[in-house]
């Protein structure tokens, strides 16, 4: 009898687990879903300047002026980035997960020179009176004018190009993580463009993207 008892127990509480397990399953909230809402001119934003690559720049640049004449060999760098504030989404597909953005084009972003590495290759006097020469004013025309030489030396057309194809690459990518396939074109010039003004041309960046 006790046996029975015991049996019946068992089976009570065993009819009791399994009641709970099925209230448990039909009270369970669904999956959580998440999509990613693909290219926004807010998260473009918020990347601000993406930089693409870093030019380095020697030359030896001769200076005459202030009594003096000298030459020194100049090395400096600069950096090619993309304003990505000025980012324009034309087109986005939302059932085929397509997008177009327009970019500005790559721009140098502090230019400098390198103090470390240019060398003062000779500085000289050429008048007879010493008080009429000045070397340290001299050296600044020269300093001066050698930061405007890596500034156009960086922002050459094949670096442009470089850059552009680069930044195109990097943008595809982090878009192609969140299933999204991105084609990127390129403003023709840094300024925003004007009403009625005509469509932003695509470079071979664009065209393979």
């Amino acid at each position: 009898m006790k046996l029975i008892i015991l049996a019946l127990g068992l089976l009570a509480v065993f009819a009791g687990v399994l009641v709970c397990l099925r209230q448990l399953r039909i009270e369970q909230p669904p999956p959580v879903v998440v999509k990613s809402q693909g290219p926004t001119i807010e998260r473009l934003e918020r990347l601000s300047s993406l930089v693409t690559s870093r030019v380095s720049v020697a030359d030896i640049l001769i200076g005459e002026g202030e009594g003096c004449c000298g030459a020194w060999l100049i090395r400096g760098d600069a950096l090619l980035a993309v304003d990505l504030s000025h980012a324009q989404i034309t087109e986005k597909d939302e059932g085929a997960r397509r997008a177009t953005i327009v970019l500005p084009p790559p721009g140098i972003l502090q230019p400098r020179v390198d103090h470390e590495r240019t060398k003062t290759w000779e500085v000289r006097r050429n008048v007879w009176l010493p008080w009429h020469a000045d070397q340290d004013k001299l050296r600044d025309a020269v300093m001066l004018q050698a930061q405007c030489l890596v500034s156009q030396a960086a922002a050459s057309k094949e670096n442009i190009e470089q850059a552009k194809r680069s930044a195109a690459a990097i943008l595809r990518a982090l878009f192609e993580e969140l299933g999204w396939d991105v084609r990127i074109c390129w403003q023709e010039t840094h300024a925003e463009p004007k009403q009625g003004s005509s469509s932003p041309a695509e470079t071979p960046a664009s065209k393979a993207s």
